[in-house]
């Protein structure tokens, strides 16, 4: 049977990181999200804050300067906690978190490792972003699959006659891209592609945000490689095959929940606080089963994520289910992204009048949840799961996606 109980240690975890998102984040998210400009968006006191907190290296063992935390769940019970009180800075330190033990403890070399930890682990402000996404081939990996051996990139790297490497190209949708120190750039080299670790103060290096209509905290970037070079030796080793622990997608969909839990949070408060018809909204039966259903969704979605999370870190719980741990966090990303997308919406409605004035939080939500609705890929996620399903073999053709 399977059945979760959080440990005294992931409950920890948990109640730092919502006391953290009540008192610091949540407070100040609505007055970010109307500034004009990205730059004044990006909310530095919050993520130093958040980082000597351990919110940034806690998925890092103790040795190398982290909390000793690698399981999914507790990744996505802190990456809830954290996106209820605001996802785009939620995205600030779960991706960059989990890139470190990804990266930087797994797959590095030696001499990489001994490079690159002590400038994560020291610096309260090194963020970290993958550039695979390019503007007209269209190809996205991350967390769905591994770079497919016959893809073609645009972005090209030539290696020069000293072993280092010179790039050009373009790539955009990098989330947090723009204030990154450690880009994970996949290029196109005779060999195919190889992926290249990139400081952001390279010269030659050139970003710039683009603006969405939701998650304003945190815009993707689009980026520009002319002539960028790469010292020797700054070619990421593949990750070992068979491993089950890659990319990001389930704390994406734990990040998307904690949005959809600030919209209950918020639609409850204001049901109960406005009056029609003589009694709070929230008596009313047709608001009443809306949010009723919010809350049914959300928590279904918080079951699917943390089977996921699970899964990923036990892969052999998986036998017997007929499908295997990706599937399983493919579902979750899939599913959470339109319960928490519909909820908004509802949410929206029987805020009223006051649903779309700006100031309100709802407002917020709406336009935050279309983002990760977009994120969540659905169509092409559920394609995924329909292949796993069905037993297809063939290798899984390059997915249209935007990025992470």
């Amino acid at each position: 049977m399977f059945e979760i109980k959080l440990t005294e240690e992931q409950l920890a975890f948990q109640s730092m990181a919502r006391d953290f998102a009540r008192n610091e984040i949540k407070e100040k998210a609505l007055e970010l999200d109307r500034k004009p400009t990205w730059e004044e968006r990006v909310p530095w006191d919050l993520l130093k804050k958040g980082s000597q907190l351990g919110f940034r290296t806690f998925v890092l063992s103790e040795e190398n300067g982290g909390a000793g935390v690698a399981d999914h769940l507790t990744s996505c019970l802190v990456a809830e906690e954290l996106a209820a009180g605001d996802i785009g800075t939620a995205y600030y330190f779960m991706l960059p978190a989990r890139r470190a033990r990804d990266w930087i403890e797994l797959r590095m070399t030696a001499e990489q490792k001994a490079y690159f930890l002590p400038k994560y682990v020291n610096d309260d402000t090194f963020f970290t972003t993958v550039a695979m996404h390019e503007p007209d081939t269209d190809l996205g990996f991350d967390y769905f699959t591994e770079t497919p051996e016959a893809v073609k990139l645009k972005t090209r790297a030539v290696e020069q006659k000293d072993g280092s490497w010179l790039i050009n190209g373009a790539k955009n949708f990098q989330t947090v891209g723009y204030v990154s120190k450690l880009l994970l750039v996949t290029a196109q080299t005779e060999a195919g592609p190889q992926t290249f670790l990139v400081e952001g103060d390279s010269p030659g290096l050139v970003r710039h945000p683009m603006s969405k209509i939701g998650r304003r905290i945190g815009d993707n970037a689009e980026i520009f490689f002319d002539n960028v070079r790469v010292p020797k030796g700054r070619v990421l080793p593949p990750p070992p095959k068979g491993r089950t622990d890659l990319g990001t997608v389930v704390t994406i969909a734990a990040i998307t929940l904690g949005l959809g839990r600030a919209t209950l949070e918020e639609t409850v408060k204001y049901t109960q606080e406005r009056v029609t018809g003589g009694k709070p909204i929230i008596r009313h039966q047709a608001a009443g089963l809306i949010i009723a259903n919010m809350a049914t969704g959300l928590e279904a979605a918080r079951s699917l994520i943390w089977r996921a999370a699970y899964y990923k870190d036990h892969p052999e719980a998986c036998e017997g289910t007929g499908m295997d741990a990706h599937t399983y966090e493919h579902m979750a990303c899939a599913f959470t992204g339109t319960i928490v997308q519909e909820s908004t919406v509802e949410a929206m409605e029987l805020f009223g009048g006051m649903g779309v004035i700006q100031g309100m939080p709802i407002e917020k939500y709406v336009r935050d949840a279309l983002v990760q609705k977009h994120i969540s890929f659905p169509i092409v996620t559920r394609l995924k799961i329909t292949e796993a399903l069905a037993g297809f073999k063939r290798k899984i053709p390059p997915f249209l996606g935007r990025g992470n």
